[in-house]
């Protein structure tokens, strides 16, 4: 843990935490709540109660500590043979992500660079590298290009198509609910994206809006594919009673442990569809055990009680993906795409109301929750809820 003069104000903790996805506006209250009654500080707080690492804390001091932002210092500029680095794009629980120029085709790209102290788990290399390797395989206009992954210097590297906009996040955080239009258009692009994923055997297992590049002609890219598998010959894939998604997203089937295919991201791009059409995600809670359970056993709230502007059909739409069981949602991909189409074929009632104005930042931001592995054993009647 950091000592007392390297702590974070704890405003910027917060601030930090929820920006990257780390814990949610839920989380850091009942943090707060914690550190009232213990009497320690917010970072530790946070890492008691398993909501932080002391990882993260740690990471979140660096950023604290970094040079003024766009400077890069000699020795880390020329790092990775062949490639430039210009300047740092942001940062996660995976690494920093800078913009950088590939020399030889003398173009932009983007490079995530895994920080020292993570390159000497093994455990994080395999999943650096895997998530490039899954990238590799898939070539869409949907999914961010893989350009090169391996070792320079003493630094694992991850080189990727620049995509100059933001994430899907980042607009929900700043605009609130989206056009019914544009939310499908983007719900559309994401399905088409993953049809091609899952065309090569993989399932992405982490779709969210931060892990979803907008271009700035609203192109929707699909990134991250830090938690893709490839499925087996029978097209699942099992990791009995273990959750790896981000616990806003997560599927019924990852919850309770179940094999998996490719209907698990389908639920996950329902819930983000639910989130760009009315501003909200559909369940909230103060930890991810309790989000685990209330994905696994409770029936989302009406997306046309949050906004009554939404559409008959894509009100339809929202629900059918967020059914608990898979075989509920659409067999393929080619299915829930002509749904899509459907929905955005009929003509929108007139708006009765204004949009939902956005909240402030601190509370719209979403999970992109650097994913953490959790294995949920609910006993009793909990267990019960889940089977």
């Amino acid at each position: 843990m950091a000592s007392p003069q390297d702590q974070l104000s704890e405003p910027t903790l917060q601030k930090i935490a929820v920006e990257k996805g780390w814990a949610t506006p839920e989380q850091i209250q009942s943090a707060v709540r914690y550190q009232a009654q213990k009497k320690v500080t917010l970072s530790e707080a946070l890492v008691a109660l398993g909501i932080l690492t002391e990882v993260q804390v740690k990471r979140a001091l660096e950023g604290r500590k970094a040079r003024i932002p766009g400077t890069i210092p000699p020795a880390v500029a020329g790092m990775i043979k062949g490639y430039r680095i210009d300047r740092r794009l942001g940062s996660g629980g995976m690494g920093d992500v800078f913009l950088g120029h590939q020399i030889s085709l003398d173009r932009p790209v983007a490079i995530k660079i895994l920080p020292p102290h993570l390159a000497k788990d093994e455990e994080f290399i395999e999943r650096f590298v895997r998530e490039a390797r899954a990238a590799g395989k898939v070539s869409h206009e949907n999914i961010v290009a893989a350009v090169d992954v391996g070792e320079s210097n003493g630094r694992f590297f991850f080189v990727m198509e620049f995509v100059d906009g933001p994430t899907l996040q980042q607009v929900i955080s700043r605009e609130g609910a989206l056009e019914e239009k544009q939310a499908l258009d983007i719900a559309r692009q994401v399905a088409r994206g993953l049809k091609q994923a899952h065309s090569h055997g993989l399932i992405h297992r982490d779709i969210k809006p931060a892990n979803i590049m907008l271009t700035s002609e609203n192109v929707a890219k699909i990134c991250d594919f830090g938690l893709a598998r490839e499925i087996d010959s029978d097209g699942t894939l099992t990791e009995p009673g273990i959750v790896q998604s981000s616990p806003a997203y997560t599927s019924p089937e990852q919850c309770r442990g179940r094999h998996l295919d490719h209907r698990t991201d389908m639920y996950s791009l329902g819930v983000t569809l639910f989130e760009m059409l009315t501003g909200e995600r559909p369940f909230h809670a103060e930890s991810a055990a309790a989000l685990f359970i209330k994905h696994a056993t409770e029936a989302p709230p009406s997306p046309q009680s949050l906004n009554p502007w939404m559409s008959p059909e894509a009100h339809q739409l929202v629900l059918r993906l967020l059914r608990k069981e898979p075989g509920q949602r659409f067999d393929s991909y080619d299915q829930l795409i002509e749904a899509i189409d459907a929905v955005a074929a009929v003509k929108p009632p007139p708006k009765l109301k204004a949009r939902p104005a956005p909240r402030p930042i601190v509370a719209r931001k979403r999970f992109p929750w650097t994913p953490v592995v959790l294995v949920v054993v609910v006993a009793g009647a909990a267990a019960a809820a889940l089977l």
